[in-house]
Formats: structure tokens, sequence, C-alpha cells
């Protein structure tokens, strides 16, 4: 889970900033910059979305004396998706014609839900997943994850695990990539990545057109 929220916050961290700058590489840099954030606004909503559908449930029936914890962990998610589909309809909407005034929304808009993204996983790794171990089992626990990626359209999964691969130590993503069944692990090893990190360096570069 932990591993998941570094990628959020890196990508939300770096969202508004992409905005700002995109207009300056041309319409293939704003298309690119508008596939990359609706990706990350439509996961984060995947993701919340298996929680709320799995994890609180459970966690309010296992543990009810934390009651006041996990309607405010709901509450943060209606918060959250509010100011995500805000953040598509204007992203949708800079994307179509680009101007200054619809780019100043959307960067306000990202920077918002930055803030309420970091601080909500702030107090979700820090006040619950200390709770969740003896409470939701493995099973449970893996359920909640792949609800989320079956949410992803598999042309961009690879895409999504590149993301989540950025920040991972070693560790981490032997333990990722392990988990995947032989044939996606296969591909991504074998192209899979190499087409991901072309991509990123394409979504990296500055106006000019250089890494």
């Amino acid at each position: 889970m932990v591993v998941v929220h570094r990628m959020f916050r890196r990508e939300f961290h770096e969202a508004a900033d992409r905005v700002r700058r995109a207009p300056e590489g041309g319409r293939g840099q704003v298309k690119r910059v508008a596939e990359r954030l609706m990706l990350l606004l439509e996961t984060l909503h995947h993701h919340h979305a298996g929680e709320d559908v799995l994890l609180w449930p459970k966690l309010t029936e296992r543990l009810p004396g934390q009651g006041d914890l996990w309607r405010r962990m709901e509450d943060q998610h209606e918060g959250l998706a509010e100011r995500l589909a805000l953040a598509a309809a204007l992203l949708d909407r800079w994307s179509a014609v680009v101007n200054e005034r619809d780019g100043g929304e959307l960067v306000a808009v990202l920077e918002e839900v930055s803030r309420s993204v970091d601080a909500h996983f702030d107090e979700e790794e820090r006040e619950v997943l200390p709770l969740v171990p003896g409470v939701v089992s493995r099973e449970e626990w893996a359920m909640v994850g792949e609800v989320a990626r079956s949410a992803v359209p598999k042309s961009k999964l690879f895409t999504v695990l590149g993301m989540i691969l950025e920040d991972a130590d070693a560790q981490e993503r032997e333990m990722i990539i392990g988990e995947m069944p032989l044939p996606p692990r296969v591909i991504w090893r074998a192209v899979g990545e190499r087409n991901f990190r072309r991509r990123e360096l394409r979504l990296r570069q500055d106006p000019k057109g250089t890494a």
C-alpha cells in the first residue's frame, strides 16, 4: 500500500507543473500530459473505490471502537472524489482548447488535490495501516488491490505498473513483479519496461524537446 501511495504522492506533486509547462511543448505535449493526468485521476478513484467497498466496511465491523477514524477516512474519500471529478472536467476543457484561464484553474485544483492526498495518506499510514494486520486477512487485503487493478484499462496497466515501480526499492520491485502472472511478467521485462521508459522521456521533455 505504501509504495502505491508513494506513486500517487509523486505524480500529484508533479501534476500542476506539468500543466504549466505543457503548452510550451506544443499540442503533442499537451496531449501526453492530459492522458497521464486523466489516468492518474482515474487510478486514484479506483484505488479509493476498492477501499470503500472492501476495506472500510470490514474495519468498521471488526474494530467498532475506531468508528471515528473510519468515518474520517470515508469523509476524506468523499472530499477527494469531488476534487478529482472537478479536476477531470477542467482537464478535459484545458486539453481541448489550451488557454491561460483554464490552465490556471486546473493548476489550482491539482495543487489542492496534492495537498489533500498527502494529508489523507499521512493519516492512513499512521493510524490505519498499523491496525490492519490480524484484522483483515491477506486474501481480503489482496482483493482490495485487485479491484483497483481490474478497473484500469488493459492498455494502461504497464503504465500504472511503471509509475508504481518508479520509486520502489529493490525489495519492493521484486515483490510487485513476483506477484504478477507469468505472461505479463515476461512481457514487462522483455519490452514493457523499455516502452514505459521511452514514453516517460517524452512526457518529461522540456519545451525544447530534450529530457
